[in-house]
């Protein structure tokens, strides 16, 4: 019975807990937005990558676009793969994606992601 009864409990907690995607400070998931955009960051070429997040913001200078954690550090995510599955757990689906070629021999290409909000 008591297993019964914790179970139900952490059922209906289950059920008011909000996903949160906190860029700048701010819950996305809380916003009237439908879409966003997702482009991975990796600097060094290898390691764990931070993933920026348009989503119609006003950008400034010295606020990161970057999806942070709870505690408000910066979300590093294993692959680009890790944070479409981070987003998708969080309430978004995957719509498209496309790239933007290498402005140089030495550049990279990049791949963007457009991100749909599950009603």
């Amino acid at each position: 019975m008591k297993k019964l009864f914790l179970l139900a409990v952490f059922a209906i907690v289950g059920l008011g807990a909000n996903a949160q995607v906190i860029v700048d400070e701010t819950n996305i998931n809380d916003l009237d937005i439908k879409y966003v955009e997702l482009v991975g960051r990796n600097k060094l070429g290898f390691g764990k990558i931070k993933i920026i997040v348009d989503f119609g913001q006003e950008l400034k200078i010295f606020k990161s676009q970057a999806i942070r954690s709870a505690d408000g550090t910066k979300a590093a995510f294993n692959s680009m793969i890790d944070g479409l599955n981070f987003m998708e757990a969080n309430g978004w689906e995957f719509v498209s994606n496309y790239v933007i070629p290498a402005s140089s021999a030495e550049g990279e290409s990049e791949v963007r992601y457009i991100l749909r909000k599950v009603k």
